[in-house]
């Protein structure tokens, strides 16, 4: 997103009651429904969202028959509140739908979910706690409290898991910072407001262990046992039924010397042993790949290799500030979507000493380890393994949404994965080059121009050619992976009708009939 104007910054907010405020200054945004239509148009923010999605999202099944009507007032309203801050084309419409443009404003969920991929990549556990902190600190109650409509609670629902998630991952953190006794002191509100919650029993009973409280540890693991026995119908997962045994054993955690193997991480030999080779020989390793295939992870299990070596190295999981400060002498990791500059490539003073290495997927094995790693039941894992073709993301979030059950888990993991690795595509058009990619074998300029008219091919093919889960192969370019999954999921649930009309111009283009 674009800096915004030093003089007067547009805020969003949905961390709570919703709000707009402009210049420091908090407005009305007008009833429950009305704010119900803005939020829509925020989850959807850079792109077009049809009036009849409107509808559904602020009424379902009981819309009125004036519900087009109403959904034009809304937009009037909220254009005229806009206006009235100098936002009055921040709102696009176009014949079925509108735009909310997003580099106009700020948004705390957005906000909000950037300090949590920062704190995911640093390199130390006070760090990532503080973002976290910052991260946690933006809500104000509930999300979209007071809102109406099946969209509201959906985004509701997504919002507040992402703060569940957040705050066990800062939970986890400081207990690696020795703050037994206060996560042991914080831990039950949390556990009370989501009773079935696994990971929080187990943050809970590895703070009492640490801290010595073994007796309440064992009363603790008694009592998760029956209430999911109860509850449920299963014996807790196999990470709490490993802490339990630990606890039996009276097995000392309260000071480990090193981080203790991290049971969630599978594969990666061929790149931990080219890192060994680094760190005896010095130089620089790109570890490249699209979103979600696990770069930040190995760059912290390179942290904790090097440490067991006694080895100095530099990791960095931002490639701008790597060329930087890339070091002329001893070792180096930088993690990006692609590899180095040319210009780097062909310098006489890194010759021999850079090496590109490409993150490929996890194999089905390697796959089926992390899902049950995850405490994912055996009958599930097959499916979850075939949908994610590898993307560590993809697996884990899917193993974690199948600990907790909820109505919505397909569309919760296929619209987060989406959102995750298609990125943010610039215009409608953009998005539809993708959903054009996902369903042909090549993707060339020539398909576009023919699926797609709008004169724009030249355009969509250079910007799918620089999209990091886009491949160029010799006929065409090429979008494999679960994102090619996703797209289909997404554009069958989004637009059948959509569909089958591209894969009808795909067929014809490509087939001559």
């Amino acid at each position: 997103m674009p800096p915004l104007s030093q003089e007067v910054r547009y805020r969003f907010t949905v961390l709570g009651p919703p709000g707009f405020t402009s210049g420091g200054t908090r407005l009305d945004l007008g009833s429950p429904q009305q704010q119900a239509v803005l939020t829509l148009l925020l989850g959807n923010a850079g792109s077009f969202v049809r009036t009849g999605e409107l509808i559904d999202g602020l009424w379902g099944e009981r819309a009125p028959a004036t519900g087009e009507a109403v959904i034009r007032t809304y937009i009037s309203r909220l254009r005229r509140l806009l206006s009235l801050q100098g936002l009055g084309s921040a709102i696009v419409s176009r014949s079925g739908g509108y735009r909310l443009d997003p580099d106009r404003f700020e948004v705390d969920a957005v906000e909000f979910a950037g300090l949590i991929e920062s704190a995911r990549q640093a390199h130390t556990a006070e760090a990532a706690a503080k973002l976290l902190e910052r991260a946690l600190g933006l809500w104000t109650g509930t999300a979209l409290a007071g809102v109406p409509g099946e969209a509201a609670e959906h985004e509701r629902a997504r919002l507040e898991r992402l703060k569940l998630t957040a705050t066990q991952e800062l939970l986890r953190l400081r207990l690696e910072l020795g703050e037994h006794d206060e996560v042991v002191a914080e831990v039950p509100a949390l556990i009370e407001r989501n009773r079935l919650e696994e990971p929080l029993y187990e943050i809970y009973l590895l703070a009492l262990h640490r801290g010595g409280r073994r007796a309440e540890a064992l009363e603790l693991y008694r009592a998760i046992h029956d209430l999911f026995d109860a509850e449920l119908g299963v014996r807790p997962g196999p990470k709490l039924r490993a802490l339990h045994e630990k606890v039996l054993r009276a097995e000392d955690e309260r000071t480990p010397a090193l981080r203790a193997p991290d049971p969630l991480f599978v594969g990666r030999e061929r790149e931990r042993a080219e890192f060994r080779r680094l760190l005896a020989r010095g130089g620089v390793l790109f570890l490249t790949g699209p979103p979600g295939i696990g770069k930040s992870t190995l760059l912290r299990k390179f942290a904790d290799d090097a440490a067991a070596m006694g080895k100095p190295v530099l990791l960095f999981d931002d490639p701008s500030e790597g060329l930087r400060r890339l070091p002329t002498v001893g070792a180096a990791v930088i993690a990006g979507r692609t590899g180095p500059d040319a210009t780097l490539l062909v310098d006489p003073a890194w010759s021999g000493r850079i090496t590109i290495l490409k993150l490929d997927p996890l194999s089905d094995n390697e796959s089926a380890a992390l899902l049950e790693a995850r405490g994912v039941e055996p009958e599930l894992r097959k499916s979850i393994v075939d949908f994610a073709a590898g993307n560590p993301f993809a697996l884990s979030l899917a193993a974690e949404v199948s600990r907790s059950p909820r109505a919505d888990a397909a569309r919760y993991v296929t619209d987060t994965v989406y959102a995750h690795l298609a990125g943010d595509p610039p215009t409608e058009a953009h998005r539809w080059a993708l959903y054009v990619c996902a369903q042909a074998d090549h993707t060339t300029e020539d398909l576009l121009r023919s699926v797609l008219p709008g004169g724009r091919s030249s355009e969509l093919f250079d910007w799918l050619r620089d999209h990091p889960c886009v491949e160029a192969a010799t006929h065409g370019l090429v979008l494999g992976g679960v994102l090619r999954e996703v797209l289909d999921r997404h554009l069958a649930w989004r637009d059948p009708a959509g569909r089958a009309r591209i894969r009808g111009r795909i067929s014809r283009v490509t087939t001559g009939r």
